[in-house]
């Protein structure tokens, strides 16, 4: 039995009894007083009767109008509060991009600095080196000067990204061939280091949205960097899909190679700035490779972890099948 139903019944009984009522009423004072006296009596009864009914009525209409207007003042409080997540959420997002903006800015500040640093270093070295008539003068002058080389290709590269003169272009690839094109490549790259690429995939299919020139530049700076880095060993490769909370469906490569580890300074400055390493009268150093690399999956979504390992170093590359992922999640939040 809903409300109004028991309100009817209430009623309809309430009205019954006042007719009772009165019947009872004019029957006990007939014989008692007068019929005018008594028909004015029942009168102001019925007129307070109706009076009480009338009042009765425009309280439920009040009633009902406060609930109409407390509804629509619940409705306006939960747009507002939606509102301000919403401007929140955007005032979250303004302060992680000053963060970012800032710390870009500052990176590209000690970028600067250590460039001049590098640059100064290489014409030291290179000043000196023409005053020595030793046997092998000439290769360490050509060493210098294809690390000079290097360096000036990744700061045009660097240049293009922040520039954003280029711009990925997304479309479906099947990431699987290209892993094995570069896998020849890589190889053919590492026997002057006798290096050996070992690659491990445990998917048969593996479809990407991304550009396929950016994912190569990026995956070949990182494995060139490392086989630069070493000699006489072998380079791990592994390929795992996996469900990212942020990226949605990733791929996710690490890459292990025994030998040479980083100190925590050049770890430190590996993804901002020029990092140099000599061996031997040689340059062996990654330069800008890390920091070109890490702008490329920036700007694809992804991103680049390098660490040592037990034996060696590692870096991890993470990058989402669909880099529309995160924006589609944003909006169905709101």
């Amino acid at each position: 039995m809903n409300s109004r139903t028991r309100i009817r019944q209430y009623l309809i009984f309430s009205f019954v009894m006042w007719i009772v009522s009165g019947g009872l009423v004019v029957l006990l004072t007939l014989n008692y007083i007068s019929f005018i006296h008594l028909a004015l009596m029942v009168s102001s009864i019925v007129i307070a009767a109706i009076f009480s009914l009338l009042t009765l009525n425009q309280s439920q209409k009040e009633l009902a109008e406060s609930n109409k207007s407390h509804g629509y003042t619940k409705r306006q409080m939960q747009e507002h509060q939606l509102k301000i997540d919403r401007f929140k959420y955007d005032s979250k997002k303004a302060g992680e991009l000053r963060r970012i903006v800032l710390n870009s800015t500052q990176e590209k500040d000690h970028s600067l600095q250590n460039m001049a640093s590098a640059l100064d270093y290489s014409m030291n070295v290179i000043i000196e080196l023409t005053s020595n008539t030793e046997v092998g003068t000439m290769d360490q002058i050509r060493t210098r000067a294809n690390g000079m080389k290097r360096y000036a290709a990744d700061l045009q590269a660097l240049a293009k990204l922040e520039l954003k003169a280029e711009l990925p272009e997304h479309v479906e690839i099947d990431f699987l061939s290209q892993l094995e094109e570069l896998h020849e490549k890589w190889s053919q790259f590492g026997k002057n280091r006798k290096v050996k690429i070992k690659l491990d995939v445990r998917d048969d299919q593996m479809p990407v949205i991304s550009d396929k020139n950016w994912i190569e530049n990026l995956l070949s700076r990182v494995v060139q960097s490392l086989i630069r880095l070493n000699e006489n060993t072998v380079l791990e490769v592994n390929l795992i899909g996996y469900h990212d909370a942020e990226m949605g469906d990733a791929l996710r490569l690490s890459f292990a190679i025994d030998g040479r580890m980083l100190t925590e300074l050049q770890l430190k400055h590996l993804m901002a700035e020029y990092v140099s390493i000599i061996a031997d009268g040689h340059e062996v150093g990654p330069g800008l490779s890390f920091v070109v690399a890490r702008r490329l999956a920036q700007m694809l979504n992804g991103q680049v972890e390098v660490n040592n390992g037990t034996h060696g170093i590692e870096v991890v590359v993470v990058l989402p099948r669909n880099p529309e992922f995160n924006n589609v999640e944003t909006e169905k939040r709101f």
